[in-house]
């Protein structure tokens, strides 16, 4: 990460319009939840739309992203592509909310239908709310990542001009920058806390952001590189590291408390807990890679992009399995104590039986618990073999 530089211009651009693409990334996934309710009020029209968006987002990609072309591509074949990939990413949005309304109705179906084994429509409906959920915020990141990416085009262009119009505008995106981050870190604090006069903890926080945005166009110039990679390495890692600190058990308890007694809450749980000691242990992995790859592969002129898929990939794809079936190894066997609190799944019934003295259904379940345990350890233990 310490070769992973950017022009301050490039830096300010991207906190400015980061905001930007996070707002129209929630109005792109609600238009597109409007359409896909227009169309499962038909189940003909909702299995349609589900199995032939797919197609359509892979030829108008086909089309839009050619393998190899003979010649550049003219003017305007270039703006039809832009708004075929707009499309498709408009479809293929609709696609997810239709698929995670299928899953709703048929979990509920089988639910009904299947008896004894109606946790199996249940978990179906748990999998489509929680796809409907998250399309917003993938949509939103996805949005937010696009305007970054232009942010940081932009900026690095702009900080190339050697002239007044380039040095003002380093000072004074700096400065807007500044105190648009501190405003924004300020109404994450007030989400927490809840301050009273809100509005001049924002002026206070603006004005000390300003200064620190002004400080910055100080003190590097137009054309130095700032270590962003650096930057957001060490920002990323803290903050993962205060996640990891609190163990799984006390993180079901406040969701517990925030969305109340069921799966969900267990289920924000251990994910949480788990994105943040997967994150150790990728990155350490990426740390400790061998030189001689990279050093192989940029002696023949790649890029960046080609020397992480040719380098960097192959040496930590295993590890990176190994970690991911590990993770789901202890997953399983913390989803019990995660019940216990109030997680939901069978620790949750568990902890009933006990406590209402039924021995003999609480022995079943403890039996199923370790079936379950040592059959995921088997499975895991034979992928690893093959895989890694």
């Amino acid at each position: 990460m310490k070769d992973v530089t950017s022009s301050l211009l490039g830096v300010s651009l991207s906190i400015l319009l980061i905001p930007v693409g996070l707002f129209l990334g929630l109005q792109l996934a609600g238009w597109s939840y409007q359409v896909s309710q227009a169309l499962t009020g038909n189940m003909m029209m909702t299995v349609s739309g589900t199995v032939l968006s797919p197609i359509l987002v892979w030829f108008g990609l086909r089309w839009a992203l050619p393998q190899q072309e003979t010649k550049p591509p003219e003017t305007n074949t270039r703006i039809l592509r832009v708004a075929v990939m707009i499309v498709a990413a408009f479809i293929f949005i609709i696609f997810l909310y239709l698929l995670s309304s299928l899953m709703l109705t048929w979990g509920n179906a089988l639910d009904a239908a299947l008896g004894n084994f109606g946790f199996l429509g249940r978990f179906i409906r748990d999998l489509g709310d929680i796809l409907n959920t998250i399309v917003r915020v993938l949509v939103a990141l996805a949005v937010a990542g696009v305007f970054n990416s232009f942010a940081g085009r932009w900026g690095e262009a702009l900080s190339r001009r050697k002239d007044s119009l380039s040095s003002a505008a380093h000072v004074i995106l700096a400065i807007v920058a500044g105190a648009a981050l501190a405003i924004m870190l300020m109404a994450i604090i007030n989400w927490f806390y809840l301050f009273k006069d809100i509005n001049l903890y924002y002026l206070y926080a603006g004005g000390i952001g300003a200064i620190l945005g002004l400080l910055a166009s100080l003190r590097y110039k137009s054309t130095e590189p700032v270590p962003s990679g650096l930057t957001l390495y060490y920002v990323s890692r803290t903050i993962f590291n205060a996640l990891r600190s609190v163990e799984a058990l006390v993180m079901a308890i406040v969701f517990v408390v925030w969305v109340g007694i069921g799966p969900f809450a267990g289920s924000l749980a251990l994910a949480l807990h788990t994105i943040a000691s997967l994150a150790k242990l990728y990155s350490e992995q990426v740390e400790s890679i061998m030189a001689g790859p990279l050093e192989a592969v940029q002696a023949t002129g790649a890029n960046r992009l080609q020397t992480i898929v040719y380098a960097v990939v192959p040496q930590i794809v295993p590890p990176y399995i190994s970690y991911t079936m590990y993770r789901w190894d202890i997953n399983v066997r913390m989803s019990t104590i995660i019940g216990f609190v109030g997680g939901g799944g069978i620790g949750f019934l568990l902890q009933q039986n006990i406590n209402l003295l039924n021995y003999r259904d609480a022995s079943a379940q403890m039996l199923a618990i370790a079936i379950v345990v040592a059959t995921m350890d088997y499975i895991s233990s034979v992928l690893r073999e093959k895989y890694v």
